[in-house]
């Protein structure tokens, strides 16, 4: 058997799979198992300054994997808790959000001291919402927070956004020693589910510096 034929069938493997893959779908963290019930118990995940390279290469991964239960009087609820370096500092912490139509993780960010009382609150209203991502960026002076806190944004949960596009298709009609390109364009509407639970990023930045771009 030649080269060639050995590995077509593999290719046409390949391409099966790739057809078949599932469409993304945001996962939700559970907050029912492995919760905990004081604010210090919840794992941290450190935040220090990024050089420009560090910052473009930083993943985006779902907060169902780094978010925890904190269970209250209130009830249960999932949260992503950021240590912030206080000697990187002053800097700015981004927050990008990957809009997605298998859901968008509507976050709420808030800045806390470190007896974990909030500072500032920002909802995700107040994100930048532009092209392929939700933004929102925060200063950090010298004698700031101490956290980063990042949860579901629930008057935000529940509702949708929608993305309209437009689809160009392209035919070359021939036409005896001529040919005629036929244009045709429709219009394409993606309806984008804020969840409790999306993808995202957190990086932090030297103050002034460029803001990571993907």
């Amino acid at each position: 058997m030649s080269a060639s034929r050995a590995v077509l069938p593999f290719a046409l493997l390949c391409l099966t799979a790739c057809a078949t893959k599932p469409p993304y779908q945001a996962r939700l963290a559970d907050t029912q198992a492995d919760c905990v019930e004081r604010f210090e118990s919840v794992r941290r995940h450190p935040l220090a300054v990024l050089d420009a390279k560090s910052r473009a290469k930083a993943p985006y991964v779902e907060f169902a994997d780094v978010a925890q239960c904190l269970r209250t009087a209130q009830g249960s609820t999932a949260l992503a808790l950021y240590a912030i370096d206080e000697a990187s500092r002053p800097a700015q912490v981004d927050i990008s959000i990957l809009p997605s139509p298998g859901g968008t993780f509507a976050a709420s960010a808030e800045l806390l001291d470190a007896r974990f009382q909030r500072i500032e609150r920002h909802s995700f209203a107040e994100f930048t919402h532009r092209g392929g991502e939700c933004s929102l960026s925060l200063f950090l002076d010298r004698a700031g927070p101490v956290y980063l806190m990042l949860v579901p944004d629930q008057d935000q949960v529940g509702k949708q956004e929608s993305m309209i596009g437009s689809v160009n298709n392209q035919m070359v009609v021939p036409a005896g020693p001529v040919m005629f390109a036929v244009n045709h364009g429709a219009e394409t509407q993606t309806i984008r589910a804020f969840m409790a639970g999306g993808r995202l990023k957190v990086t932090m930045r030297p103050e002034g510096s460029a803001a990571f771009s993907h």
